[in-house]
């Protein structure tokens, strides 16, 4: 198992455009926000273990969502992830390899010329159950540089309710002057137990209300880059 404080990433921007050509006219897009989503295979067992952990702490530990975001539900500390519960190494060697692979690719798209050839990272993590009522405020997560979120459980709900939906809103600060009445302005992923989401910090959300009975129970995580001396 690698210490997650120590892992060297060997992701180097090699563009900071994306380019297109049609017919002479150059498209670039520009600042791009990427999405990353998987999911852990075969995660009932895992899942099993990780929500009997995280009833056990909000029985015996502090909650601290009033310190948060979340209404109506409760927040582990934030060195969740530190414990050494064999289901939580498990998780955190599966998200130390998914962070990797997110990494080479945002700095394909977004890093510049002065990005360091090589950084390690590091990050902090903290769970979440909202029960039936139970959301979060749109928000953004500061001085840190991605956000990831892994489901546990998610109750059955409607496929057509967005109960416990996570929605995503458009960062972009101008688009209020010009966007078109038809343009998308946010997208909202319907998660399921074993997905895994990766997203820069700057990017909006929030967890839309909970309307169905049962327990939504995620994993959190900062994730901080830092050059490598």
């Amino acid at each position: 198992m690698l210490p997650n404080h120590d892992i060297i990433s060997t992701a180097r921007r090699s563009l900071t455009t994306t380019t297109m050509n049609y017919q002479g006219l150059k498209i670039n897009i520009l600042f791009p926000t990427l999405l990353g989503e998987t999911e852990f295979p075969g995660c009932e067992a895992l899942n099993q273990d990780l929500a009997a952990y995280i009833r056990n702490l909000e029985q015996n530990e502090r909650d601290y969502s009033q310190f948060s975001t979340v209404n109506h539900g409760w927040q582990s500390s934030l060195n969740f992830l530190d414990s050494g519960v064999p289901a939580i190494q498990t998780l955190k060697h599966f998200i130390n390899n998914q962070i990797e692979i997110f990494l080479k690719e945002w700095g394909k798209a977004s890093f510049s010329g002065s990005t360091p050839s090589t950084f390690h990272y590091s990050y902090k993590g903290w769970a979440v159950i909202l029960r039936q009522g139970g959301f979060q405020y749109e928000h953004v997560h500061t001085k840190t540089d991605l956000v990831g979120v892994y489901y546990v459980e998610v109750p059955t709900a409607p496929s057509a309710a967005e109960s416990g939906n996570l929605t995503l809103i458009d960062p972009r600060s101008g688009r209020v002057a010009s966007r078109s009445i038809w343009e998308t302005a946010q997208y909202t992923v319907r998660p399921k137990p074993g997905m895994f989401l990766l997203f820069p910090s700057f990017l909006p959300h929030r967890v839309n209300q909970v309307q169905a009975a049962g327990e939504r129970i995620s994993i959190n995580l900062d994730v901080s880059l830092h050059p490598s001396s």
